[in-house]
């Protein structure tokens, strides 16, 4: 019988003043469980972390991201034809606060490419990139002919060159038009920041630190490493001759890339 106000007593997890033990089944239970989930959160983890990019060919297909518009393959390295990405150590403003536009354009590449199931497929179109690099300007498609140049156009991560064909011209005004990427952005022309331009609030002092490292091989050879290479955050910073916030700057002192066989340490 009920009796307003009456309060029941609860049942007691424990006995003669000894907590109860879980049962043994239930800890083996949490144990597989255990035993199934922190591996699979370790291969989450890893699979978020920087790498090359393995084709299904084989090693020989591998590629690398040198920055927003550069690319390293078997072959060589290639900068994207008709299109200008901000540089690596290069920061546009958004909504009042500072962002690396420059990487987050090499990261957004490097995405492209490990989504793919081949390499990508490049045809030089000329025989120097913009500026000062030495790298053939090449149009670069994926495994289902994704031009690589003209996502990363219509998702707002570049600016087209004077020679763009119609179809770049028309992704960048696309991504214009809805706020895309840079475009959401205070920034300079890619081209301008290498020459010295920058936002109108941002001289009062240095650029960030510039990501690029320059330092001599073991042979002696002048390279540059760039942070989405293997092995770059484990170059000691007494090994650093210098740093550049773009390739172009480490190529016009005479830094070259290292072979892609050097840097996946398949040579």
């Amino acid at each position: 019988m009920k009796v307003e106000g009456e309060v029941r007593s609860q049942p007691s997890n424990t006995q003669g003043g000894r907590r109860r033990r879980p049962p043994r089944g239930f800890l083996r239970c949490l144990a597989t469980l255990c035993a199934v989930l922190v591996p699979l959160a370790v291969a989450a983890f890893a699979m978020h972390a920087p790498s090359p990019v393995m084709a299904a060919d084989g090693p020989a297909s591998q590629a690398l991201v040198v920055d927003g518009d550069t690319i390293q393959t078997a072959d060589g390295v290639y900068h994207l034809y008709g299109i200008d990405a901000p540089e690596l150590g290069q920061r546009c403003r958004r909504a009042g606060r500072w962002t690396a536009c420059g990487k987050d354009a090499a990261f957004a590449l490097h995405r492209l490419l490990g989504l793919a199931l081949s390499a990508p497929q490049c045809t030089v179109q000329d025989s120097t990139g913009p500026d000062t690099t030495q790298s053939p300007l090449a149009v670069c498609a994926l495994d289902d002919k994704k031009d690589l140049a003209l996502v990363l156009l219509s998702q707002g991560l570049a600016v087209t060159l004077s020679d763009a064909p119609a179809r770049y011209r028309e992704a960048e005004e696309s991504a214009r038009a809805g706020r895309l990427g840079v475009w959401s952005t205070d920034f300079v022309h890619p081209r301008g920041w290498r020459n010295g331009e920058r936002n109108g609030d941002d001289t009062s002092g240095p650029d960030p630190a510039c990501p690029i490292k320059a330092l001599t091989d073991e042979t002696g050879h002048p390279i540059y490493l760039v942070p989405l290479d293997p092995g770059y955050a484990d170059v000691p910073d007494s090994a650093v001759s210098a740093l550049y916030c773009s390739d172009e700057a480490a190529e016009a002192d005479g830094w070259h890339r290292p072979p892609l066989a050097w840097l996946l340490g398949t040579d």
